[in-house]
């Protein structure tokens, strides 16, 4: 058993080093260095805005995808050298919670006994594995386990909208955002999702919304690690 009390701290420690891996390598970074995202605002647009290519604004920043990634107030990177970590920075991560795992596994053969109980009997390296999971899950449009819909599918400015998410990391901070399609949008609620990664929620349709005849909602994580947009609804006017 003493092989067992030493070793949970090394599974933690484990994971603090992940943590301390994904702080490290936080991009540091107008069209200078960097420039704050507007909305509407395209990959186009801003290297065109700022003379350099949409290529080099998705290298120097990983987690943008694409232009539906954009999140109006955001900081991207212009110029400067991509970090040789940002590109395989999950996968370093993956590897740590990995190794925890299996340590973990191992422990548990020794002591006879199960994971599961040496986690009943640590509830707070159980909380740090399960916030790895949620983290290391990635995009939910891009594993396919999240959905996103909305209901009405039109309605004028001012309207109200109910938004049903699922497939999302649980007991979460996130933001409901609009914008056009294949654009930045703007974040206009923020919300909290629930024990089963589930979130329903109402919004109301923007006034600048009448400004275009699509609309699309966005459910994203605080930090943009991940975006979750729905079908575009149509905006008929202005609601009297």
């Amino acid at each position: 058993m003493r092989r067992l009390e030493f070793a949970l701290p090394l599974v933690a420690v484990l994971l603090a080093a992940g943590t301390g891996a994904a702080e490290a390598q936080t991009p540091s970074a107008a069209c200078g260095d960097k420039v704050t995202v507007q909305g509407g605002d395209t990959l186009s647009s801003i290297a065109q805005r700022c003379n350099v290519s949409e290529r080099s604004l998705m290298r120097l920043n990983p987690r943008v995808d694409g232009s539906s990634d954009l999140r109006a107030g955001m900081e991207i990177r212009i110029r400067g050298e991509s970090s040789p970590g940002d590109s395989d920075l999950v996968g370093r991560l993956r590897s740590f919670a990995n190794e925890a795992a299996d340590l973990l596994s191992g422990l548990a053969r020794d002591a006879q006994t199960t994971a599961e109980d040496i986690l009943a009997k640590n509830p707070d390296l159980r909380q740090r594995l399960e916030r790895w999971s949620e983290q290391l899950r990635g995009n939910p449009a891009e594993t396919g386990e999240g959905t996103i819909s909305v209901s009405p599918s039109e309605g004028p400015v001012g309207a109200t909208v109910t938004v049903t998410a699922k497939g999302l990391p649980r007991d979460t901070n996130v933001v409901i955002g609009a914008g056009r399609p294949q654009a930045a949008y703007q974040v206009i609620e923020r919300a909290k999702t629930g024990s089963d990664g589930t979130l329903r929620t109402s919004v109301r349709i923007p006034d600048w919304a009448g400004e275009a005849d699509r609309l699309v909602i966005v459910v994203a994580a605080e930090n943009s690690d991940w975006t979750l947009r729905s079908q575009p609804i149509r905006v008929t006017g202005t609601r009297l």
